[in-house]
């Protein structure tokens, strides 16, 4: 059976979702044949990978396996990979194309050296390859070889944009989701679509029918359902209730540090949850717990402290 990661990979720039500011800048650097050094920068999972690799396979066509090398920067991030490895492709005569292209993924992971390297290289060698950068953070690449490269920047897909991706493989695998699991799909995959293909393919090997619960389960990530009613009691001025219900997620095996950041994810994007006007407060008081806990206090006492905070404003 195939990788569904694979099967709805996409083949050609029409077919990425989202994106539409940085895969027009990539057409358009592809009909000139003037391709740049870059830095696709933007969070996992929202194709960055992706459009690096259809550039190549657009402009290189049947000779593009030749011509492209892609490294995972995150294992080959030493300065010696880059001394050998990378150098001895970046100066290696380009077969039947204007130049090569070297794909750095994960390219904030290398290490400072490294980098200095490849800015020497990229001066060196741009005759004959072009080094493409695929980064979550921008400000982890040294600033001499941002301002050699053209930056693009690619958005958290929207929620418009998951669930059209999702209808299209759920059409495609004959598979039947309710709101709730397409709610919760969002939710767990945080946009990243790779997360999202792996999850589903997952679910569809134990039920055509998939429910927001089964989603919930599968992916190991607390209910969100849960966290809005056990904030929703809490901020009520029900301590107990609220207590019950995060005891009750706590003792599923719910790592504390993870449900603070879960808690946080909802009090920021949720405002039927938490009133605005009160909002800043318990980030506040979000912040503090979150920072206590690492300085050495007890969880569950600094949580429960937490809870006892957002039932006295009702107050």
């Amino acid at each position: 059976m195939a990788l569904w990661i694979e099967k709805y990979r996409p083949k050609n720039f029409d077919e990425v979702i989202g994106q539409r500011e940085s895969v027009d800048k990539l057409k358009a650097m592809l009909k000139k044949g003037d391709i740049q050094h870059m830095i696709l920068s933007g969070p996992p999972g929202v194709g960055k990978t992706t459009c690096a690799v259809v550039l190549a396979v657009s402009l290189f066509g049947d000779k593009w396996t030749q011509n492209f090398m892609e490294l995972n920067a995150s294992d080959d991030r030493k300065l010696s990979v880059i001394q050998g490895k990378v150098k001895e492709f970046a100066r290696s005569r380009p077969i039947d194309a204007p130049f090569k292209i070297i794909l750095l993924d994960e390219g904030d992971s290398l290490t400072q050296e490294a980098q200095q390297a490849l800015r020497r290289m990229m001066e060196e060698y741009s005759s004959t390859c072009r080094f493409v950068f695929s980064v979550n953070y921008q400000s982890n690449i040294i600033e001499p070889l941002q301002s050699r490269c053209a930056i693009l920047r690619f958005q958290p897909l929207s929620k418009e944009d998951v669930f059209k991706f999702i209808d299209w493989i759920a059409d495609s695998e004959e598979l039947t989701l309710d709101n709730s699991a397409k709610d919760a799909l969002e939710y767990v995959s945080k946009g990243d679509l790779r997360a999202l293909t792996n999850l589903l393919q997952s679910l569809s090997n134990v039920s055509k029918r998939i429910t927001g619960e089964m989603v919930y389960e599968n992916a190991g990530t607390i209910d969100k359902g849960k966290i809005k009613s056990g904030l929703d009691a809490a901020v009520k001025g029900d301590y107990i209730k609220a207590r019950k219900i995060f005891e009750e997620l706590i003792g599923t095996g719910v790592n504390m540090k993870e449900l603070l950041s879960e808690i946080f994810d909802v009090v920021i994007s949720d405002e039927d949850v938490i009133d605005r006007r009160v909002r800043s407060y318990v980030v506040e008081k979000l912040a503090e717990t979150d920072y206590r806990i690492i300085e050495g206090a007890t969880p569950y006492i600094q949580f429960q402290a937490f809870l006892a905070f957002l039932s006295t404003l009702k107050h």
